[in-house]
């Protein structure tokens, strides 16, 4: 018989493989528009996430509201080994170590579709445009194979 441990990964990546499945049917059936269920996806989840955690998420600018975001992702849901902001102009880099959607980011990179899945990035973009009223591009995400690293990139709009 399995261990907690044991049960718990591999319920994770079965969702991982739900959703990739998912994403990918959505991205196979309609294209790069398949694309644009990520904010709504996104704000979604920051609503949950209020709504369970009791709070508000908001912040006076991106480095604020980021870090919240970041905060709230690792302390109280476990997403990821570490996250880390990067913030220089309206370049953002949101550095993902360890998360728990690993295999889906994966998975779509790999079939050759945009990593639209990645739960920070869907959070962030949807953040930024909801909560402060600004509008971020994804630009990509860069993945660490070895480490087990995504650097999610977006370019703030102004």
């Amino acid at each position: 018989m399995a261990t907690e441990e044991q049960k718990k990964a591999r319920l994770v990546k079965l969702f991982n493989t739900i959703i990739f499945g998912f994403a990918k049917g959505l991205y196979d059936l309609f294209g790069d528009t398949a694309l644009a269920t990520a904010d709504t996806i996104g704000e979604d989840i920051v609503e949950e996430m209020e709504h369970e955690l009791g709070l508000e998420i908001q912040g006076e600018d991106p480095q604020a509201l980021l870090t919240e975001i970041e905060r709230l992702l690792l302390d109280e849901y476990g997403l990821a080994k570490s996250l880390r902001l990067e913030i220089k102009d309206n370049e953002i880099d949101l550095i993902c170590e360890g998360c728990a959607m690993w295999h889906a980011t994966v998975e779509l990179k790999a079939a050759g579709i945009p990593p639209y899945t990645c739960v920070p990035m869907m959070i962030a973009s949807s953040a930024l445009h909801k909560r402060l009223g600004r509008k971020a591009r994804f630009v990509g995400i860069t993945q660490d194979m070895d480490k087990r690293i995504c650097d999610i990139d977006f370019h703030l709009l102004d």
